[in-house]
Parts: C-alpha cells; sequence; structure tokens
C-alpha cells in the first residue's frame, strides 16, 4: 500500500537547520490502523505531510498503490489526492459558505463525478448529522464539524484515510464518537488509517503504533 524510502526533510530557518524526517524507511500494509505518536517537533506530522504530498522531501521517496507521489506535478498530485486519500485535519478545514451537505460531497464535485445519493445519505445516518445536513459550519459544535470532515473524507470511498490531530480540539465524549467512526472506517471497509496524535489514550485505538525522536522511527510494534 505504502512504501517510503530513505526519506529526509530539511529545513532551513535563518542560519538554523532542522532535520524534521532523517532517513525514515516504512511499509504499511492495506487496511492497517497505524498511529504516529511523539514529541512536538519528532517529526510525525511532516511525515504525514509526505505521504499526502503537500510537501516535498529533501530526498527519498513515497509510494502509494505502486505510484511515487514525488515525481507527480502538482496538477496530478491534487488529482491522485482527490481519488485515494482522504484527509482529516485538527482544524476541520469545512468551507464557510457551504452546508454540510455540500462541504462532504465537495471533493466528488471537484473530480466531476456522480454523487452517490444512496451512499450521502447512509453516511449522513451514520454520522449522525442527517438533521443538519442543510446547516453551515459556524451552526455546527466542535464535534459535529470533525464528523462533517470524516464524511469528506469517507465519501469518495479513498483507499488511504491520513488524519492529523483529528481530536485534538475535541472534548472526550466527542473524541470517542470520532474515533469510533474511525474504526469503523477501518473494519467496515478496509480503509487503511494513518492517524498522527500526541494522545496515547488516542493512539491505542490503533492495531500498530509508531514512536517518532527526533525524525527516526524510534518504536515500530504491532498491538
Amino acid at each position: 500500500m505504502i512504501t517510503i524510502q530513505n526519506l529526509t526533510k530539511i529545513y532551513k530557518i535563518g542560519d538554523s537547520t532542522v532535520i524534521a524526517l532523517d532517513n525514515v524507511n516504512l511499509e504499511i500494509k492495506k487496511g492497517e490502523f497505524l498511529a504516529i505518536t511523539g514529541p512536538s517537533g519528532s517529526g510525525k506530522s511532516t511525515l504525514l505531510h509526505m505521504m499526502a504530498g503537500v510537501d516535498i522531501p529533501t530526498s527519498g521517496n513515497v509510494f502509494i498503490e505502486g505510484k511515487n507521489i514525488n515525481k507527480l506535478q502538482p496538477s496530478e498530485q491534487a488529482i491522485f489526492r482527490r481519488r485515494h486519500i482522504g484527509m482529516i485535519y485538527q482544524s476541520f478545514n469545512l468551507i464557510p459558505t457551504l452546508t454540510v451537505e455540500e462541504n462532504i460531497i465537495l471533493p466528488l464535485m471537484l473530480d466531476g463525478k456522480k454523487i452517490d445519493r444512496a451512499m450521502l445519505m447512509s453516511l449522513l445516518e451514520l454520522l449522525g448529522l442527517s438533521e443538519r445536513r442543510k446547516h453551515l459550519p459556524n451552526q455546527l459544535s466542535g464535534g459535529q464539524q470533525q464528523r462533517v470532515a470524516i464524511g469528506r473524507g469517507l465519501m469518495s470511498k479513498p483507499s488511504l484515510i491520513l488524519a492529523d490531530e483529528p481530536t485534538g480540539n475535541l472534548d472526550s465524549e466527542n473524541t470517542e464518537e470520532v474515533l469510533t467512526l474511525l474504526r469503523a472506517a477501518n473494519e467496515n471497509y478496509d480503509q487503511t488509517i494513518i492517524m498522527v496524535s500526541h494522545d496515547e489514550n488516542v493512539s491505542s485505538i490503533a492495531k500498530r503504533r509508531i514512536f517518532m525522536k527526533d525524525g527516526h522511527i524510534a518504536l515500530d510494534k504491532v498491538v
């Protein structure tokens, strides 16, 4: 599913050099639920962004389903993300002028694909958003907004879901709801999920956990 080879990312900040990723190698199989943890500055979010193709490595390669995403042009990367990757951010990244329903189907609309209305209605029901589907993001709670973001990530049936601190802005009740949805996506749809979290309680739901330190993978275990 994902092969990461000798991945290095170096940032220049003034006269300083920061090595965010240092020769990282990693294999992730289809259907895995992987949590990436580690202290602030360990490289965990940088690694996730490299898999999403939203950041460019200094050296090394990322292969997703056999395709080297680093060799794609920016427009090709955008299309690849829409068709193969569901992104879930801590900040939700919803379009404020679009309704719940419109935010969820946005990637499909951008790709010119026909909307599966039956799946949309089923997904809204699963997310507990059926009664809110015509609401705008500012009319929703934080937990509801994150559920919309998850719905957007699931609607296009991506083989890979990348979640960057998906529960970081949520209370304990909404955190549990979001984790339940991610677990269901993994178990029911066989979607590969890679989640970055600094919270050990959140990362404990994953079946495989990676701990990063100083740009390296310090621990890789299956539980």
